[in-house]
């Protein structure tokens, strides 16, 4: 599909699904999307969108902005907006045990007997636990072992370069904190993005 500068909705524009192939990967690229009055819709909350669709914004800091709103977006004005992917059973989560330097697999904290439904193929973001935001990393899932317990996420692509911190820490006889490096999900079969 070719990119679209400007997208004006005044009536309806409604991405459908390919109902019989959840594979089916659509795309949308468009500089800037203006919802006037009108409506959106990507999925509802009742019938989420079942396919993939990436619907990318093009543009740069130097371009036109629409007043109020900026530029590269998706804008509502007096309008409706529904953008609802397929749910996930976890979006994120956090670390049962300290990752080091070189491991290839991360042990997630207990999701309570919900089975985590991430798959082989799927990305995940590991937060930073140090002083520099950039140390967060996002790896590849190969295998999911212990799926409703304490899930082990394995990643054999690439080891990590930094430490993720996950231990509860005593200040005293009373007071401890517990801090764990937040895990998130990144793989959604709906994708809103900037242009790479």
């Amino acid at each position: 599909m070719p990119k679209l500068e400007f997208v004006l909705v005044y009536g309806s524009l409604i991405f459908e699904p390919n109902e019989n192939d959840a594979n089916d990967h659509k795309t949308f690229d468009a500089g800037y999307i203006m919802v006037n009055g009108g409506y959106l819709e990507i999925g509802t909350e009742d019938f989420p969108y079942t396919s993939k669709l990436t619907i990318t914004m093009h543009g740069d800091k130097s371009d036109p902005y629409l007043p109020v709103y900026g530029n590269k977006v998706i804008a509502v004005r007096y309008g409706q907006l529904e953008m609802h992917g397929q749910p996930r059973s976890h979006v994120w989560t956090d670390l049962h045990q300290t990752a080091n330097i070189g491991d290839t697999s991360i042990t997630l904290s207990d999701v309570g007997g919900i089975e985590l439904d991430w798959q082989p193929g799927d990305k995940i973001a590991i937060a930073s636990t140090d002083y520099d935001g950039t140390h967060s990393e996002v790896r590849v899932i190969s295998s999911v072992t212990s799926r409703s317990t304490t899930p082990v996420i394995t990643f054999d692509e690439q080891p990590l370069m930094y430490k993720h911190f996950a231990e509860e820490v005593s200040l005293s006889a009373e007071d401890s904190i517990i801090m764990r490096a937040e895990v998130g999900l990144l793989s959604r079969n709906v994708v809103y993005r900037g242009d790479p």
